[in-house]
């Protein structure tokens, strides 16, 4: 099998992240997932799980932990999504994104693994996200991984990586999004994702709005687990830009502390946490790419953290001339974004990726139209990026957002213009 063939293979699985989502029609759950841990010979086991779960800051504050360990000297993988251009982004191992070799080599003995076993009827079929996961840890094995960081698809309860049942998870900052399948409230919402706290479990969690926190502890209650609130930390202690840094680093920080004095991971220090803070290689997270006018790929793609790009824009680009490319998935509340959106531009470009889950251009016109006097719609990412050099001077900045599968699109791009 080469790479070719190993993404061919994995794209035979059903992908719910190229299909819009239908609370009709809820094909989550664990137990398919303990099918594959019993045929895998349970590769769980192999290295100590953490599971981090949220609306925003997941990716990041996984990130900062997996820097905080590698620079600890302790081996350590990381399992995340989506990818920006690789499905390979998705598995890292000791910060260093899966080889093509290991790649291939760990879809094969997916492939060997699932030979000759069938699932129960009624099931259902296995998942891409499903697969995945299921590799990461099939991987992580393999490559004698101390420290496994899973961070969750979608909610948390029902998600796929739950299956680990992990002794430490992280709920980062929740917000209102997928609400058609999590909940219509934010208490709702949270008992979702705190599904992810299991018994007497360690849990770690920062600033959280009131009605999320009571669902947090209600799980803990119920699973008298142990929970320990993080501190945001200073801005100067990272090098990455964005205050939500601050949110993201302290959970990081706090994990490798409860890592350290209740799991035994003794090389963790205090230098090591300074160390891996200042880690800086996490693409599509306020990335700036000088050329012409600058542009600024960032991976928001939800209300919150909208909230959070515009706070960080107004105070770093205050006087500058700026335009917004944008695209959205269609089961994201795109009106309520470019209403955020609109505190900051005046001019924005809408385009769609050829994904299936991309929202269609008219529909995104139509939620613009309320925010925005200067629209343009543009049919590829790549010339949304043409127009938005065509519109500003070469002293402006161009801002892409909304989706991981636009930035994906346009930054192999931005990073090889030629």
């Amino acid at each position: 099998m080469n790479y070719t063939q190993s993404l061919r293979y994995l794209n035979s699985f059903l992908n719910l992240e190229r299909i819009l989502y239908s609370p009709k029609n809820r094909l989550w759950n664990l137990k398919r997932m303990d099918y594959l841990l019993k045929w895998g010979k349970a590769p769980n086991r192999s290295f100590f799980p953490v599971v981090i779960a949220g609306t925003k800051g997941k990716g990041s504050t996984g990130f900062f932990l997996e820097s905080i360990l590698r620079a600890s000297g302790i081996p350590v993988g990381f399992y995340s999504s989506p990818h920006l251009e690789s499905p390979r982004e998705r598995i890292r191992l000791n910060g260093r994104v899966i080889s093509v070799s290991d790649w291939t080599r760990g879809v094969q003995t997916v492939q060997r693994t699932l030979k000759g076993h069938r699932l129960p009827s009624g099931m259902g079929a296995f998942t891409y996200f499903e697969i995945m996961t299921f590799m990461a840890m099939l991987v992580f094995r393999e490559k004698k991984i101390r420290a496994g960081i899973f961070e969750v698809g979608m909610g948390g309860r029902l998600d796929a990586v739950n299956v680990l049942r992990a002794p430490l998870s992280i709920i980062t900052p929740i917000a209102m999004d997928h609400e058609a399948l999590l909940g219509k409230n934010l208490q709702a919402i949270a008992c979702e994702k705190a599904g992810v706290i299991h018994k007497k479990a360690d849990v770690i969690t920062g600033p959280q709005k009131k009605e999320a926190m009571k669902g947090i502890h209600a799980r803990v209650k119920k699973m008298k687990a142990y929970l320990w609130k993080a501190k945001p930390l200073r801005q100067e202690a990272f090098s990455l830009a964005g205050d939500f840094h601050q949110v993201n680093g302290g959970l990081a920080s706090e994990a490798a502390r409860v890592l350290r004095e209740s799991y035994g991971f003794s090389q963790i220090s205090k230098e090591s946490v300074r160390c891996g803070l200042k880690a800086e290689d996490w693409p599509g997270r306020m990335e700036y790419f000088k050329r012409g006018p600058r542009i600024l790929l960032d991976a928001a793609h939800n209300p919150a953290s909208m909230e959070a790009l515009v706070r960080n824009l107004k105070r770093q680009h205050r006087e500058r001339e700026v335009v917004l490319i944008f695209g959205s998935s269609r089961d994201k509340n795109a009106g309520e974004m470019f209403k955020i959106l609109s505190r900051y531009f005046s001019k924005v470009i809408v385009t769609r990726t050829p994904n299936p889950r991309s929202q269609e251009i008219h529909e995104l016109l139509v939620a613009a139209l309320p925010y925005f006097d200067n629209i343009i719609p543009v049919s590829y990412p790549l010339e949304a990026l043409k127009t938005a050099g065509a519109v500003i001077s070469k002293n402006g900045l161009i801002v892409v957002t909304g989706s991981f599968y636009l930035l994906g699109e346009l930054r192999k791009h931005v990073k090889n213009p030629n």
